[in-house]
């Protein structure tokens, strides 16, 4: 066998399962979660991994994502954020496999930032994202009242957050369930 024959070859096999993982990604993915349960490879039964946490009617889930909880640490105009949420256990090999810019646009899609008509002030940056949680700042996430306070404007979530906090300080924490809308928004005093 020549040397140029080889390469051909490994080029096809390269191919070949390029394809084919391709191909098992869509072939899961296109399964509902009921069809996805009854192979034995995807059942519960098989896995360690415990199913997430559901709001009634699955209010917590935004895609793929079922969040459990948002925490925001201000300092005083910027935010950083702590998003908590759970995968199900066959979509985090896809996550692993097409890598993380989905996960990170469905979580930008929970917090809704930036936020509509602020999008030229507000900038959204990712310390970290894995498939438990995801560390974010979002800068100018409150506005200056020009007076020693902060007001957070009134907000939308994409989904219901079960447990909502706002760390201001060490001893002002404010905390919130089953959120969606914060329809009067949270005003504070500089830190």
């Amino acid at each position: 066998e020549t040397i140029s024959a080889r390469v051909t070859n490994s080029r096809l096999d390269m191919r070949f399962y390029s394809l084919l993982c391709i191909f098992v990604a869509l072939m899961v993915t296109a399964l509902p979660l009921s069809a996805a349960a009854a192979l034995p490879f995807l059942s519960e039964e098989n896995t360690s991994v415990s199913s997430p946490t559901v709001l009634a009617n699955g209010e917590n889930r935004y895609g793929y994502l079922y969040v459990s909880s948002v925490e925001y640490t201000m300092k005083n105009m910027d935010a950083d954020i702590v998003v908590r949420y759970q995968i199900e256990p066959w979509l985090s090999f896809l996550v692993y496999l097409f890598g993380k810019q989905d996960l990170k646009k469905r979580i930008l899609g929970v917090l809704q930032y930036p936020e509509y008509g602020y999008e030229s002030t507000q900038s959204v940056t990712f310390s970290y994202v894995n498939s438990e949680y995801a560390v974010l700042s979002v800068r100018n996430a409150a506005l200056d009242n020009q007076d020693n306070s902060y007001w957070i404007r009134p907000h939308s979530f994409g989904c219901t957050i079960p447990t909502l906090t706002f760390i201001i300080s060490g001893s002002d924490i404010k905390t919130f369930s089953n959120v969606k809308d914060m329809e009067k928004g949270i005003g504070f005093f500089r830190s």
